[in-house]
């Protein structure tokens, strides 16, 4: 940061000049810097990863004290809290499209449930998800996913968002897309130990 004296031959100066340099002034100082574009990626498997990263945060608290335990191996081996290793692990396995798990070892043998997306509209700047089934098993998550291309395949790289799956009631979610127009809408249902539903088949979302 350099400091500067009658900027632009005037006592003060704000704003960027040729999408290179940036005046302002900090504690009643002006200053110039080098212009900096703040970095937020948004591509499809940032926003998948954000996606599951925000899931996992969010159902630590309600774990069992015996799942919580379970990750303290993993805690040990990068010095860091059962937290961390919970994290550490499942993102690990979220990067390669393996479901997440409440404990470790998981048994894989548990059943996720049946719920899909039935239907998908746009409703104003954002498309509401419709979510049903008839069977919640050991249901813990859903991961939904879009596509601006029809008979893709579900992957890290196209999920918009990690639900919990707690009823088998029909329930809304929404989401905002970056453009209005048509999006294909898949689901993929898990189990708490991390087994996977198949695809529940897409749901076609267009503009009005």
């Amino acid at each position: 940061m350099t400091k500067v004296f009658g900027p632009l031959m005037s006592l003060d100066a704000s704003g960027t000049l040729a999408d290179a340099i940036t005046f302002s002034k900090w504690r009643g100082r002006n200053y110039v810097r080098e212009r900096v574009i703040p970095s937020n990626p948004k591509s499809g498997a940032q926003v998948g990863r954000r996606a599951m990263f925000a899931f996992l945060t969010q159902a630590w608290n309600a774990l069992a004290d015996g799942a919580k335990a379970s990750w303290q191996d993993l805690a040990d081996q990068i010095v860091a809290s059962r937290f961390n290793g919970y994290m550490r692990g499942n993102m690990i396995d979220w990067h390669n499209f393996i479901p997440p798990t409440q404990l470790t070892p998981a048994g894989k043998v548990g059943t996720p449930s049946d719920n899909v997306i039935t239907a998908a509209a746009w409703e104003e700047n954002r498309i509401k998800i419709t979510i049903a089934g008839s069977a919640l098993g050991d249901a813990w998550g859903i991961c939904l996913f879009a596509s601006l291309t029809g008979t893709y395949a579900p992957s890290v790289g196209n999920c918009i968002l990690v639900e919990p799956d707690t009823t088998i009631a029909s329930h809304d979610v929404f989401w905002t897309p970056p453009a209005v127009t048509t999006y294909y809408l898949d689901s993929v249902a898990f189990a708490d130990d991390g087994v996977k539903a198949a695809e529940g088949g897409e749901q076609t979302a267009a503009p009005p």
